[in-house]
């Protein structure tokens, strides 16, 4: 599993433990700050040990800076952006388990899932692939949305997920690439809508929504082409069980959009389906 997959998952893991996050608050904690920055480095240094091999196959250079250049149709800035969706709300999570005020905590988040991808990015930069402006301002929009919705609760009836299943470029290839990371045909990302998320607008089922997504049909598409979907959307946490492990259980498989009905279009053409 690449460092961005496992860092997302992590990530994942934690978003669900809102009681855990709030343990032992009698004020600022600062050894569980310094936990936080010795993880962050820790995991920092281990993913660039482990990948940068992997990520950057050209001589050190010259710090240089592009913009966009991706033949992916911006599925990599939209990875980036799911990333750093997740990062910023574990994160959060640690921040308040520091005893950070609740807000402050989600703007902390947004700013560790910044701190997170810099690193990587600056590596771009003194190799081939270059410094890119756009995966950062990916990153930093992907990072300030769990802020947002602590700021203000109502902006949660708008959500990121995503959906991922192994391509056949991935399944079937005969070289390194596609990567896990970088297989930008199994990967979907949304946009999801859902009026009476958190007790948002009564008389609106809570556990539908609608969702608008973006894929490709290969990794790397010349000239580029997008896949475009309209779907409805499920939220578990609308649907109401009577037991403790569903509400954090229901928390994590939110993260993902499931197939739903919905439309598919590409190339000119629509097909219904289950997307």
């Amino acid at each position: 599993m690449s460092r961005r997959a496992a860092v997302a998952l992590v990530a994942g893991i934690l978003t669900p433990i809102h009681a855990v996050a709030a343990q032992g608050c009698h004020g600022l904690r600062r050894d569980r700050e310094a936990v936080i920055a010795g993880g962050y480095v820790a995991a920092e240094v281990g993913g660039i040990a482990l990948r940068q091999h992997d990520w950057w196959t050209s001589r050190p250079r010259a710090i240089h800076f592009i913009w966009g250049h991706s033949a992916s149709v911006s599925q990599d800035e939209f990875l980036h952006a799911t990333i750093a969706y997740q990062v910023s709300q574990g994160s959060a999570l640690l921040w308040s388990w520091a005893c950070v005020p609740y807000r402050t905590a989600g703007w902390l988040g947004a700013a560790t899932a910044l701190a997170v991808g810099l690193p990587k990015e600056i590596g771009d930069g003194i190799h081939e692939d270059g410094f890119s402006g756009a995966d950062m301002m990916w990153t930093a929009i992907g990072g300030v949305i769990p802020a947002l919705h602590r700021q203000w609760p109502r902006t949660r009836v708008l959500q990121a997920k995503m959906w991922y299943w192994p391509s056949r470029e991935l399944t079937h290839r005969t070289g390194p690439l596609p990567s896990l990371e970088n297989d930008y045909a199994g990967q979907r990302f949304f946009a999801t809508l859902n009026p009476a998320r958190d007790g948002g607008a009564g008389g609106w089922p809570a556990w539908l929504g609608v969702a608008v997504g973006h894929g490709t049909p290969a990794w790397i598409s010349r000239p580029p082409s997008n896949v475009w979907y309209l779907t409805l959307d499920v939220d578990l946490q609308g649907i109401h069980v009577h037991n403790r492990w569903w509400r954090p259980v229901a928390a994590l498989a939110d993260q993902i959009h499931f197939p739903a009905p919905g439309l598919r279009f590409a190339g000119g053409r629509v097909e219904a389906g289950l997307f």
